[in-house]
């Protein structure tokens, strides 16, 4: 089993470092006051390879692996910032069309995402019945080659923004099914983006769908493949928080290393502490391990492997409390000064809050390895 990453990876660890040090850390605070990212952002990223880089090379993409992706999704989540989203969102959404899509919905959205000129979203959770697809309650009703479609969505990460979005709902048939839908399309609206605790610039709002049409060609997989579209990139998802996570708990054992050696206690530096080694020294343990499992997550989907989505759960149920952990003892570290905002660490603190939560939480992820194992 290697452990190295290839030349081309760090060459991509250091190319998105970079950016991220360039272009998120300086507009780290206003992004997270302003709960909103630069409206240049995703033309940036798209400049540097980041949006669609998973996606075929024929329709712009780079051809790069999941684990490449995790990479740069890693370095991005060092920010603290929601910025980690749109990369994830540029990649793991148009992947679903890539996988399951026509060659026509492949040209017609694919190198728009490349380019960096949309913004893909997914709306699939309901204010009433959260991510149950039993119980969703938007419908699709077909008529004269479209779908007319209505219903409310919740927490619809750029929503807001232009571009399309992959829309669950049922059909006549009682069936799950995956539309491609237009946000300029007569009957879509977003409300207000809701403010969030952290991890500003994920931009996410109630969209609501007052008969909207979406054209028969607009359908995403087969009549049956609705629902395993949802857990393919909801899988994939896992991954990418889980990378975001290690960005993040990084930057945190970084600022506690760097807090440590500068803060003088009893006329020593902090980290002389025997107490202050052991906490950092937990904190490293951590995150290296969170880091090799949320790797061989993407290692074994990059692979074909059967259990990948396994696996991804599996990620994310150590992963998050890891980060969150780390993220923990740092502020510990940084004492009373890691509840103002005078410090990176507060900021931090915030932005990893939402994991345990936001896509799929931890309790049902539990549920989805356990489950596996009893089978």
């Amino acid at each position: 089993m290697d452990f190295n990453l290839s030349e081309e990876q760090l060459l991509l660890q250091k190319t998105v470092r970079e950016f991220t040090k360039q272009e998120l850390e300086p507009a780290a605070e206003e992004t997270d006051r302003l709960g909103r990212l630069p409206d240049d952002l995703l033309e940036k990223m798209a400049q540097v390879n980041l949006a669609g880089m998973i996606l075929p090379p024929e329709y712009g993409g780079s051809g790069s692996s999941c684990l490449d992706c995790v990479l740069a999704l890693e370095q991005i989540g060092y920010s603290g910032t929601g910025a980690w989203w749109l990369a994830a969102f540029t990649n793991s959404i148009p992947e679903c069309i890539a996988q399951f899509g026509t060659k026509d919905q492949k040209k017609q959205y694919l190198p728009d995402v490349c380019k960096g000129k949309i913004y893909p979203s997914i709306l699939f959770t309901e204010a009433e019945t959260g991510s149950d697809p039993d119980a969703l309650e938007t419908s699709a009703r077909y008529e004269s080659g479209h779908y007319i479609i209505n219903g409310m969505k919740r927490f619809s990460t750029f929503g807001a923004r232009n571009g399309f979005a992959i829309t669950y709902a049922k059909d006549e048939d009682d069936c799950c099914r995956a539309f491609i839908t237009d946000k300029n399309a007569l009957g879509y609206s977003a409300g207000s983006e809701y403010k969030l605790m952290g991890a500003g610039g994920i931009e996410t709002a109630d969209v609501y769908l007052d008969n909207v049409k979406v054209p028969e060609e607009n359908v995403l997989g087969d009549k049956e493949e609705g629902f395993s579209i949802l857990l393919h990139w909801i899988a994939h998802e896992k991954i990418q928080q889980s990378a975001s996570c290690l960005g993040i708990a990084q930057a945190a054992l970084d600022e506690a290393k760097q807090f440590s050696k500068s803060r003088i206690v009893k006329k020593r530096p902090q980290a002389g502490l025997l107490n202050i080694r052991s906490m950092l020294a937990d904190m490293y343990a951590r995150l290296e391990a969170a880091r090799w499992l949320t790797y061989r997550a993407a290692f074994l989907k990059d692979e074909g492997h059967s259990d990948w989505m396994l696996e991804a759960a599996a990620a994310k149920v150590y992963a998050v409390p890891a980060a969150m952990e780390v993220v923990e003892i740092s502020r510990r570290i940084h004492g009373a000064y890691g509840y103002t905002k005078d410090f990176k660490i507060e900021r931090l603190f915030r932005a990893v809050a939402g994991a345990s939560a936001i896509a799929v939480s931890l309790e049902i992820n539990r549920s989805i390895v356990s489950s596996a194992l009893i089978r």
